[in-house]
Parts: structure tokens; sequence; C-alpha cells
């Protein structure tokens, strides 16, 4: 996939995008303005980075936008790009591989190991699967998830809002508060 841009912002070969294994990936190519998805730098100026994963709605900026040091300057703009996918037939295909039933046995194992007090008991194999409260969809593989402090487990892109808006996070389900941001 070669794309071209006309910007002052924006290397030569300034990152690489390419599909593996049915996942989208991003790599800086050490350019000097930097490459940032969903707002963190891939890598530091004039290095390479590490291919990192891209999902639907996600974020990729190529550049910073660069103002000269006097007014009559112009404003070079970075290049921003929302992630969609129009033609999801390929993830259909990875999760007609996956196994439900096995990811359902380990997210309940995760969210007993997270917190040995939660109601996810590992012998309540009668259990429906995990639902999203949010949405009210049930939570399925190849599905990026958030499971809260208390255990709860929601879809990422139905609480990612809720996260963003500050470093305390209050459960929907059952309102405990707890500080995203605090050491371990």
């Amino acid at each position: 996939l070669n794309v071209w841009y006309q910007s002052k912002v924006v290397s030569r070969s300034h990152a690489e995008i390419w599909i593996q294994d049915g996942q989208l990936f991003v790599k800086d190519s050490g350019s000097s303005s930097g490459t940032f998805l969903n707002k963190l730098r891939l890598s530091p100026s004039g290095k390479e980075s590490k291919p990192t994963t891209i999902r639907e709605n996600d974020l990729l900026v190529f550049g910073v936008d660069y103002k000269g040091k006097t007014e009559s300057d112009d404003l070079y703009r970075c290049v921003s790009v929302r992630i969609g996918f129009y033609d999801n037939t390929w993830i259909k295909q990875l999760r007609k591989k996956a196994n439900p039933e096995k990811f359902q046995k380990a997210l309940k194992s995760l969210l007993n190991a997270s917190n040995p007090h939660s109601a996810h008991k590992e012998e309540d194999d009668g259990n429906p699967p995990e639902d999203c409260c949010i949405c009210i969809g049930e939570i399925l593989p190849l599905q990026a998830i958030f499971i809260s402090p208390c255990s709860h487990c929601y879809h990422y892109k139905c609480v990612q809002s809720i996260l963003m808006q500050s470093q305390m996070f209050q459960c929907p389900m059952c309102r405990q508060v707890a500080n995203l941001a605090a050491s371990v």
C-alpha cells in the first residue's frame, strides 16, 4: 500500500502499513516528526518502531503541526487518518476459527484471578457467557475488552469515552470508583 501526501511534516518514507495474519499493522520508519497511534508516539525521532496493531476507530497521525517562528510563516499540518473497516469479511473468517467456549472459560479464569472475591467462579460452567451491560452485546473472541477493577467486563469501544473523561473510573454496573492512574 503506497500513499502519497504533499506535506512538509511527513517524510518520504515515513511509515509502513500492512496486513499480516488478518491483522492490520503500522510501523514508523524512523521519521523525524513521528507517527502517532491514538495520541501515543510509536518511537523516538529517527528510530524505527516495533510493529503495532491497528484496530477499527484508531486515530493514526503522521507528523506534527509545524509553524515557523514568525507570524508570516506558513502552518504545515500533520496527516490524520481515522481507521475504519468497510469489508469485515476477514474479521468474520477469524471469528469462525475462534473457539468461543475456550474464550469464555479463559475470560472467567481471568476475572476470577483478577478479583478472588468476584462472582465469577470457575466451577460455574452452566452460567451464560459474559455480556457487556452498555451495548447488551455478548463478549466474543477477538474483541477488545476492558475489565474494571471490580471485575466487570465491557467491550473497550463501549467504555472508551468513559475512560477518556477522567483518571477516575466509575463502574456502570456496581458504581464502584477506582483511580486508574494509581500505582500498582
